[in-house]
């Protein structure tokens, strides 16, 4: 009986083993986001908040930056995550076993040693099959993927995205900077009449930034808007050499040879308009008595408490031995600005400069009453 039990024991072990197996292995389909297309949708857009930009010419220029509505299509990467881990019964049942076939061994030993013994056979094969069965659960353990097909790309909305712009529909615009009022048509790309240069000295463009802050009007008796920017120094310096090639007078600078002469002759200013709208006309006649040449002549205005024509810059250029020029600022000012000027006392100064610092130092001075010239 003691034998049959014996067997039972490794016959029932057995069966229990085998209908569990050495692994579990679980299948989870998991779902991954892969690549997003963003599709831009041209059917509506929707104007943002107005701007002052530098354009690509050098120009200050008003825009409406666009945005438009997009499409995201979102690929899905889909897999089968197989996992495999030990079978923790087959394990109990491995260890049990090889217990059990232990403690026969030695009984069966300790009693005739007969190789013969079912009790030393029956634990021997108990060891055998245990000890597989308490290791294996525990090899080829582990995690891998099954990618499946493809499937269709999920489409959903996404954000407002920018696309592109257009000119901002005003008819004049009047900019602060450095204290100093400019006043100027805006045509029908947006773009501001007046040069950016006209303010900043392109022969000596710095890296500082400019700061704007801008009135605009979009037609007769609109209420004005504002708007504020900050033009990087860099930029606007990069454009300096494209309006000197540009301007209509000798930008070239030379090393100096020989010290020129310059002699500067009287200042003069009025009040006129020019396609209806009101300027102020600066005229400076300037000689050269040599023996050199002056390069890349200007003079900075100043106009103390005038800000309407204050700090613009005056061109001369290039001025040759022996020659006379008479250049002309036309500065157009708003109508209640003309108003205070009309008639009005001016303290007008002009501060020349050149290449090579032999302009003179004392600025060009006038004081009076600002006449009014006819139309031009």
């Amino acid at each position: 009986m003691q034998r049959e039990a014996r067997c039972l024991v490794i016959v029932g072990l057995a069966g229990l083993a085998g209908l569990g197996g050495c692994h579990v292995v679980t299948r989870d389909e998991l779902t991954r986001p892969g690549t997003t297309e963003r599709i831009r949708q041209g059917t509506d857009p929707t104007p943002g908040r107005p701007m002052l930009v530098l354009s690509e010419a050098g120009a200050l220029r008003f825009i409406e930056p666009l945005e438009c509505s997009t499409e995201e299509l979102v690929r899905e990467q889909h897999a089968v995550e197989i996992t495999t881990g030990p079978n923790l019964a087959t394990f109990v049942v491995g260890v049990i076993a090889s217990a059990i076939g232990g403690v026969l061994v030695v009984r069966g030993v300790a009693a005739d040693g007969s190789a013969s013994d079912p009790g030393l056979l029956a634990g021997a094969a108990l060891v055998a099959t245990g000890v597989p069965f308490a290791i294996g659960p525990w090899i080829g353990n582990g995690t891998t993927l099954e990618p499946l097909p493809d499937r269709a790309p999920v489409r959903r909305a996404g954000p407002r995205a920018a696309c592109g712009e257009r000119p901002l529909a005003v008819h004049s615009a009047t900019l602060v900077v450095r204290g100093v009022e400019i006043h100027g048509r805006v045509d029908r790309e947006g773009v501001f009449a007046v040069s950016p240069f006209a303010i900043v000295d392109a022969f000596a463009a710095s890296a500082s930034p400019l700061a704007i802050a801008a009135k605009i009007e979009t037609g007769t008796g609109a209420r004005p808007h504002a708007i504020d920017t900050v033009i990087a120094g860099p930029a606007l310096a990069r454009h300096a050499a494209a309006f000197l090639a540009r301007a209509d007078f000798d930008a070239r600078i030379e090393p100096l040879r020989v010290i020129p002469g310059i002699v500067a002759g009287t200042l003069r200013a009025s009040l006129t308009s020019f396609d209806g709208e009101p300027v102020v006309r600066i005229v400076l006649p300037i000689q050269n008595d040599g023996p050199g040449d002056a390069l890349a002549v200007r003079g900075q205005v100043t106009a103390p408490g005038t800000p309407a024509i204050d700090g613009r810059i005056l061109y001369i250029g290039r001025v040759a031995k022996g020659a006379a020029i008479t250049r002309e600022l036309m500065i157009p000012v708003t109508r209640s600005a003309a108003d205070t000027l009309r008639n009005a006392t001016l303290d007008l100064g002009i501060e020349l400069r050149d290449a090579h610092g032999t302009a003179p130092t004392t600025p060009i001075r006038f004081r009076g009453p600002i006449f009014v010239d006819a139309p031009r």
